[in-house]
């Protein structure tokens, strides 16, 4: 909801965040509220947050559908990481949108440099599909759902020489 939007604003400016996103710089609050109102009434979109253990917001989890693919973004409070939250809304958000939404695989766009976050996706049943550009800078392209995760191979995805 429109409640959520400061903190949603907070973790993606958060400066570990930034660092790990494809977009880097800081977003000033104005900006990110009309990004926000937009995303929340777009058919294309889905945001769930993330609650801790004692049912605190503890992050999101955003979805962008295009035909029957979703990307997707996730962001854990920066005093939440490390307790496995973010494997475990990145699994259970991405099997509630397969369940519920005409969308039959999630794909995620990692760094190169963030083996955090490719390690959380992987715990969360994401299979390595190749490495790509993607927005200019080096990325794992990972799959979830579809074919992609009924094993563990990886469709000859192999580090680049």
């Amino acid at each position: 909801t429109l409640q959520d939007c400061r903190a949603v604003w907070e973790w993606r400016n958060e400066q570990a965040t930034r660092e790990a996103s494809f977009n880097t710089r800081y977003i000033p609050y104005e900006e990110h509220k009309s990004w926000f109102a937009h995303k929340l009434t777009d058919p294309h979109s889905r945001i769930f947050m993330v609650a801790n253990a004692q049912g605190r917001d503890a992050g999101y989890v955003r979805f962008d559908l295009v035909n029957q693919e979703a990307t997707i973004s996730v962001s854990i409070d920066s005093n939440e990481r490390g307790k496995g939250y973010g494997t475990a809304a990145i699994k259970s958000a991405s099997d509630l949108l397969l369940g519920t939404e005409p969308v039959h695989r999630v794909i995620a766009h990692i760094r190169r440099d963030n083996p955090a976050s490719v390690a959380a996706f992987e715990r969360a049943g994401f299979v390595l599909q190749g490495y790509t550009q993607f927005e200019g800078v080096d990325a794992c392209e990972m799959v979830y759902g579809g074919k992609a995760s009924a094993g563990a191979q990886t469709n000859g995805a192999q580090e680049p020489s």
